[in-house]
């Protein structure tokens, strides 16, 4: 196949399945301590670059996470260095919200972690690539 985009096409929307947007609404902002820029009854979105050209957005409108099934994607916030995944690290820890799946360990990239939401969905930290 040999499509031919007028310019560069880059992904800028991370959608997440959710079950109960509210309740995953409530986690998000928490978790990234910022307001949504977008609401309506089953879609909210975050900005998830600084720049604001990417988003990462929940929406209860598909099909409903199963929190035990396993999982193949992650959702991945970089950090600057393996010190702030650390001292991330123990701010979440103590977050009864947060479920940690993974404590802090070494991978090829540097410390990573893994939590997951209340629907299962996989979120990985790790310093920046």
């Amino acid at each position: 196949m040999n499509i031919k985009p007028m310019s560069s096409v880059l992904a800028n929307l991370q959608l997440v399945y959710v079950s109960d947007i509210e309740r995953s609404t409530d986690f998000y902002r928490s978790l990234f301590c910022m307001e949504p820029i977008f609401t309506s009854p089953r879609y909210v979105a975050f900005p998830a670059s600084a720049s604001g050209e990417a988003l990462f957005a929940i929406w209860s409108g598909g099909e409903t996470p199963d929190p035990k099934a396993q999982r193949f994607s992650e959702i991945g916030i970089m950090l600057p260095t393996n010190d702030d995944v650390d001292n991330m690290f123990n701010i979440w820890k103590d977050n009864p919200d947060i479920s940690i799946v993974k404590e802090p360990y070494k991978e090829v990239f540097g410390l990573t972690f893994l939590v997951k939401d209340p629907d299962g969905n996989i979120i990985r930290v790790s310093p920046l690539d």
